[in-house]
């Protein structure tokens, strides 16, 4: 964790130092966007399960955008029994507007450090993905992910969010989704069943045209898919049930 600290500080330095000489030198209006920032999660909560048992995680990321296209990365520290989860996801996605909404396709593959795999049995692996978002009131979103390789499962969310400003500086962000689970999950679901559902409020505060940083809670819980997980191995009680999540983070921007 104290390595990820370090590069997430370093990153967050240098783009600070550069977005000031930008200002400084007046630089045009670009097509293109670059942001690194970091958030601390008290729990690691992906697709309705807590992948660490209760333990928090430390997300330092990374986003470019030009055009259509947007290339990130994703890092995951936190502690597991035995040993140390480090988690880094790369992928990429283009969207389009369609049909009155804008299509996103992408892939991301997801890599994972010797403990996550000796200890959790969590494998590199990689998957395909995309989303239909409408804008206007509630601006409903539908997305599918499909892993292609260790899993071979699909998970879909239907959801919708709604943001109200605070000032000028502020705003006060309401979102919900359901999640279904085709196999991924739990392997006995693979036609859809109901995996999860998820509500939050998060408030982001923007500082300038560069940095800004936000706090949110979620409240997760578990469906049917979860739960007939649950009730098949009671050893996965802890990482299959209702859930609140506390993130704090920040971020920065050029």
């Amino acid at each position: 964790m104290t390595k990820t600290l370090r590069v997430a500080g370093g990153v967050g330095l240098a783009l600070s130092t550069l977005a000031t000489n930008a200002l400084a030198q007046g630089a045009p209006e670009k097509s293109w966007s670059l942001t690194a920032g970091v958030d601390r999660s008290s729990v690691y909560l992906f697709r309705g399960s807590d992948l660490l048992d209760g333990e928090p995680v430390l997300t330092p990321y990374v986003t470019f955008s030009t055009g259509n296209i947007t290339l990130y990365s994703y890092g995951y520290a936190g502690d597991i029994p035995g040993g140390d989860y480090r988690e880094v996801d790369y992928g990429g996605e283009y969207a389009v507007p369609f049909a009155g909404a804008t299509l996103t396709l992408g892939a991301m593959t997801y890599q994972y450090n010797r403990d996550a795999e000796d200890i959790l049995v969590f494998l590199d692996t990689y998957e395909i993905y995309g989303s239909l978002a409408y804008g206007g009131p509630l601006s409903p979103k539908i997305s599918y992910w499909r892993d292609q390789d260790a899993v071979e499962g699909g998970y879909g969310t239907f959801g919708i969010s709604h943001s109200f400003p605070l000032g000028d500086k502020a705003s006060l962000d309401f979102s919900g989704s359901v999640g279904w689970d085709f196999g991924y999950n739990n392997k006995d679901e693979s036609n859809g069943t109901l995996n999860d559902a998820l509500f939050g409020v998060n408030v982001p505060i923007t500082f300038n045209d560069h940095f800004s940083i936000h706090a949110s809670v979620q409240k997760s819980i578990a469906l049917k898919s979860l739960d007939d997980r649950r009730k098949a191995d009671p050893s996965l009680t802890g990482t299959s049930e209702d859930e609140t999540v506390f993130t704090f983070g920040g971020s920065i921007s050029f």
